[in-house]
């Protein structure tokens, strides 16, 4: 071996060690990096000697041991980490250089806490804290929250199987906030993975303390997609208070994507904030009455789990409102020996760690949570198979084509009076019966008659219980009855207003303008469920609300009857095979409905526009929908309607509490969806249902109607994905309000897709042909009433030429939405351009 050679191997130990330890092999000092990672090396030990909250505050230092390598000074510092800095250190204290004077020497060090500092300790979230000494670290430890305002609370849990305590005690609500995931159970049978989990103790309670019955709940999947959300926020409970936090509005609705938004409703999957608007209930007679209402400017998504948060909420005074005790126990990880509050911990967590992902402070949370929202499945799902069982009896089990099955029948019927042939500006109304199949229980009124419910089958699908007899009543023009030479009119079938009847409906001098003028046979038959008819089950419902799911399931039930009425009136076979439905009320004329396309068409005026947009979701037989004033949610629009009064009038007596009021609206939503545009609205146009034809409308209405809110015509359209007809209004009708937010105007004409037009019947104003009396009406209130000043303009649209001509000519084979009132606004009621 060599003698270079052999020196290299000599070496090579000595070279390993030294760069092990960071010393060059010369023996130089080196790098100061290098030099700390030398084993044994100057490297201080730190000890944190004060945890506790109480005594940093009161003396604002944190004590620390410092015992020293070697002599000279040393830099101090304290950092914390908290779950807002995502595992991150920042600087808590201010900066100490202590001199220790021998090697090995140990002192006791005060750090002092400037005003960042300070504050950061005061705070009450869950705080690690590191104490670093040159390059030393001490191990994190927890600092001890000791506080009155950041130590565990005492809440009461006595009710926590049917109540969430995370908010404030007290609301007066059991199941506040809601809707709640707390009020859910896991389920891999549910498309959502959730069901519905109501307790009776947790129910609201009516004067006699009977709570609701929770069963007709709890076999949801979920919320519903226009679901108002009720939390009771003390503090947050009158109009400064509410000026204070500001929170997306109404007038300003495009303000949920501020980034210091103190109302958040986020996608959990996503993240992507939910468009949602804030107010307080209006209705509500005192402060501790007093509900946050938040909803959706657009439905929620089925199957869509959703968070809730709030933050930055003020009082009247400005100072903002500490989040309650009970939710403390999970934002600011406070210990607790109770199962009730562990066992939900990572749910919270997740929750949290979703805010966090989006930029939002656990600090800053006054209360969050979550919700599940329905599958389309757990809303539309009985009404759906009610639709295919009852055309399976006809012989048609392909309703997607809208086309009549070939061989496939017509329902059974028969006319009871003819009534007289048209003549002049005479219409002839035919009235009759036609038989469909049931799927209710007797209640002793009749097989599917008033309070009866829906018979379900062990996979919870409806069964056929039976056949039963509905009504209905046509009107057939004189512009297609009359003259024999008449071109036959086209199948109009008509939904009632609300809690009327098809006779009341009919006969109106609206549909008569309409049918003469533009050649519609038009059909009917009462919507039960919300009919006349029904009339004393709803007050005995509002009485009791265990009963209201014999509102909702006999809705569904009149929305099979609507279809097949639909069918009967374009079946070959149908109505056109009486010759009460031919030329001239004789066998030997012609058909006064045209058959050919195997098309019907729908037009719905209030209630029967917010049940027609279920209708037209569920369609097979008409593809275009007119519907005047129709909304998304019944509970949402109705204490905004003066139809209020005559509803509050029993609910208030049977459920004197105020504060549970929204809640009470809340739970029904829930069962009013199965049979209303509330829960269709995503499915009338563009996504539609299983086996199913996709449909367009036009929503047509009169603003500052005082019946059905502005507001919620404005989300069945956003939900629904129409247009708006531009221009709205005039510039200065809506001051103040943004009141086409998130709707983009119809591009051009015609437009070949789904609209919704305002008509406008003038502001408040003397009449001037009745001295001393009002006409026209204010724009809508903000708050959760109805404009009820004035003339109602409700049924103005219907009216007006240019509504009737739009309507005329959208439903056809190949309708569009025409420019009928250019080149501005549309006006009705006799109001014109000022």
């Amino acid at each position: 071996m060599n003698r270079y050679l052999k020196s290299v191997l000599t070496l090579a130990p000595l070279v390993a060690v030294c760069l092990m330890a960071g010393t060059p092999p010369d023996g130089s000092a080196g790098p100061a990096r290098a030099s700390a990672a030398k084993p044994g090396g100057p490297v201080p030990r730190v000890k944190i000697l004060d945890l506790g909250q109480k005594k940093m505050v009161k003396k604002r230092v944190i004590r620390v041991k410092v015992t020293s390598r070697h002599r000279g000074r040393i830099k101090v510092r304290a950092y914390s980490s908290t779950f807002d800095t995502y595992g991150k250190f920042k600087v808590l204290s201010k900066k100490a250089r202590p001199k220790f004077r021998r090697a090995r020497a140990s002192r006791v060090i005060k750090l002092k806490l400037g005003r960042t500092g300070l504050g950061a300790v005061r705070s009450c979230e869950s705080r690690e804290i590191q104490v670093r000494a040159g390059r030393s670290r001490s191990a994190s430890k927890t600092m001890i929250r000791q506080t009155g305002d950041c130590a565990p609370q005492a809440i009461d849990l006595r009710r926590a199987e049917a109540c969430n305590f995370i908010a404030a005690p007290g609301s007066g609500n059991c199941m506040n906030p809601f809707p709640d995931n707390y009020y859910t159970l896991g389920d891999e049978t549910t498309a959502t993975g959730r069901r519905i989990n109501f307790s009776r103790e947790g129910m609201p309670e009516n004067g006699n303390g009977v709570p609701i019955g929770p069963a007709p709940y709890n076999d949801g999947d979920g919320f519903s997609p226009g679901q108002t959300l009720v939390v009771r926020v003390p503090g947050l409970d009158n109009p400064a208070a509410m000026a204070n936090t500001a929170p997306a509005g109404l007038a300003d609705p495009g303000r949920y994507l501020d980034p210091q938004a103190p109302v958040l409703v986020l996608s959990a999957r996503t993240g992507e904030r939910h468009p949602v608007w804030a107010e307080l209930d209006s209705r509500a007679d005192a402060p501790v009455d007093t509900n946050l209402l938040i909803h959706p400017l657009v439905n929620f998504s089925p199957g869509t789990r959703y968070i809730v948060a709030l933050r930055y909420l003020k009082t009247a005074e400005g100072n903002q409102i500490p989040a309650p005790a009970g939710f403390r126990y999970y934002r600011d990880s406070l210990p607790s020996g109770k199962t009730s509050i562990n066992l939900r911990r990572s749910r919270y967590e997740d929750i949290f760690r979703r805010l966090r992902n989006r930029g939002i402070d656990r600090r800053d949370l006054y209360l969050a949570w979550d919700f599940k929202v329905a599958s389309v499945d757990g809303t539309t799902g009985r009404a759906l198979s009610m639709r295919d069982r009852a055309f399976a009896g006809l012989g048609d089990n392909e309703l997607a084509d809208r086309t009549i099955a070939t061989g496939s029948a017509a329902p059974a019927f028969a006319v009871d009076d003819a009534g007289s042939p048209p003549s002049g500006s005479t219409p002839r109304f035919v009235k009759g019966h036609f038989e469909v199949p049931c799927f209710m229980t007797d209640p002793g009124t009749g097989r599917c008659g008033p309070g009866a419910r829906l018979v379900l089958g062990p996979d919870g699908v409806p069964v056929v219980t039976g056949t039963y007899k509905a009504d209905f009543e046509c009107m057939v023009p004189e512009s297609v009855g009359a003259a024999p030479a008449a071109p036959p009119g086209r199948a109009l079938l008509f939904g009632h207003d609300l809690m009327g009847s098809v006779g009341q409906g009919i006969d109106s001098e609206a549909l008569r303008d309409l049918a003469n003028a533009h050649d519609f046979v038009i059909c009917g038959t009462d919507q039960i469920g919300m009919s006349a008819g029904d009339a004393a089950t709803l007050n005995q419902s509002f009485q009791e609300l265990s009963r209201f799911p014999r509102i909702a399931d006999r809705l569904q039930q009149g929305l099979v009857n609507q279809l097949l009425l639909a069918r009967l009136m374009i079946h070959p076979a149908g109505l056109v095979g009486d010759p009460a439905f031919r030329v001239g009320g004789v066998a030997a004329g012609g058909p006064v409905i045209d058959t050919d396309p195997g098309r019907a068409y729908f037009r719905g005026v209030g209630q029967g526009a917010i049940t027609g947009g279920a209708l037209t979701a569920l369609a097979p037989d008409f593809d275009r929908a007119a519907l005047g004033a129709g909304a998304a949610g019944f509970s949402a629009s109705l204490d905004r309607s003066t139809a209020w009064e005559d509803v509050s009038a029993t609910l208030d007596a049977s459920y004197p509490r105020p504060v549970t009021r929204p809640l009470i609206l809340g739970l029904a939503q829930m069962l009013w969806d199965r049979g209303e545009a509330g829960g269709y609205a995503g499915r009338m146009t563009g996504d539609h249902l299983a086996d199913t034809p996709p449909h367009e409308i036009l929503v047509d209405v009169a603003f500052g109607d005082h019946q059905v809110s502005n507001w919620q015509s404005n989300v069945l359209a956003r939900t629904a994905g129409a247009r708006v007809v531009t221009p709205m209004l005039e510039a200065d009708r809506w001051p103040q309000v943004d009141g086409g937010w998130g709707l983009d105007p119809v591009p051009g004409y015609p437009f070949a897709g789904s609209a919704l037009v305002y008509f406008d019947s003038g502001p408040l104003r003397l009449d001037p042909g009745n001295p001393g009396q009002l006409i026209g009406t204010y724009p809508p209130p903000v708050q959760n009433l109805p404009p009820d000043a004035g003339a109602d303009p409700h049924d103005d649209p219907a009216r007006a030429t240019d509504d009737q001509a739009m309507v005329s000519d959208f439903l056809k084979p190949s309708g569009k939405v025409t420019d009928t009132c250019h080149p501005g606004p549309c006006y009705a009621g006799g109001f014109g351009a000022p």
